[in-house]
């Protein structure tokens, strides 16, 4: 199945570069495996000096339909500080094999608390306490706080903590180097980063904590494609699987302005 939490931490990894007031953008994705697509990803950033929303909707395609979920959308909110995110609330909505889920976190200070979870965590997982999950983040503000760093800095170097309701996970990026962009159509250079996640929390009791919690890697490149424009990823890589390799391809931008 595709590595969604790779997906989601790495399908918007540059959409922050400072803007003076609300232009959302929309940016579409088509992720494919083996040269085949399977599923499509729209992410929608709204932000101003102090704000940010940014929305993700996955959809499947083809025959990902058959492995993977028809339909997920997930939203967060907060404040801006610097380069620094401040979220404020996280919702995540989908079905996942014939169930329906639905995650809610607040945030107080700097602890990101459940108030819906549905269904509700079995005794199958081990949760994670209130003190591992100080100072975590969800994962869509994880995104505008790597996209705002590598705007400012041209690099993609930093290191964080992502909850989302029933897991945690510790991420971080490096930069590569630059080059060509793998797009066609695109010229100049692109900033190549290499991303890694694994699990530290949350795991399924009887699980192997050195198994389940291992690095997954992946490649993004990134890139400015016009005045005005915050930086983009334009390509990720994901490891082969026994079905074959994983990529996200951006397909179109779409943004409304002045």
């Amino acid at each position: 199945m595709f590595p969604r939490r790779a997906l989601m931490l790495l399908a918007a990894c540059a959409l922050g570069a400072p803007i003076a007031r609300a232009m959302p953008l929309e940016a579409v994705y088509a992720v494919s495996q083996a040269g085949v697509t399977v599923m499509e990803v729209e992410l929608t950033l709204d932000m101003t000096e102090g704000r940010y929303r940014l929305v993700s909707v996955s959809r499947a395609r083809g025959i990902g339909r058959l492995f993977l979920p028809a339909e997920q959308r997930a939203e967060a909110e907060g404040r801006l500080a610097g380069r620094e995110v401040q979220p404020a609330r996280y919702l995540a909505e989908g079905e996942w094999r014939g169930t329906p889920r639905r995650t809610l976190l607040e945030f107080a200070g700097a602890t990101p608390r459940p108030v819906v979870l549905e269904p509700p965590e079995g005794p199958d997982r081990i949760p994670v306490p209130p003190e591992a999950r100080e100072g975590a983040i969800d994962t869509l503000s994880a995104l505008v706080r790597l996209s705002r760093d590598a705007a400012a800095t041209g690099r993609c170097d930093l290191t964080g903590a992502v909850f989302d309701g029933r897991r945690k996970m510790e991420w971080s990026s490096r930069t590569i180097g630059t080059d060509a962009p793998p797009l066609r159509g695109i010229t100049g250079e692109a900033l190549r980063c290499r991303l890694e996640s694994r699990l530290v929390g949350g795991f399924r009791r009887g699980d192997d904590p050195a198994r389940a919690g291992r690095p997954r890697e992946a490649d993004a490149w990134i890139a400015t494609l016009g005045p005005g424009q915050p930086p983009m990823p334009l390509r990720v890589e994901f490891p082969s699987t026994f079905l074959g390799a994983f990529r996200l391809d951006l397909v179109r931008i779409n943004r409304s302005g002045p």
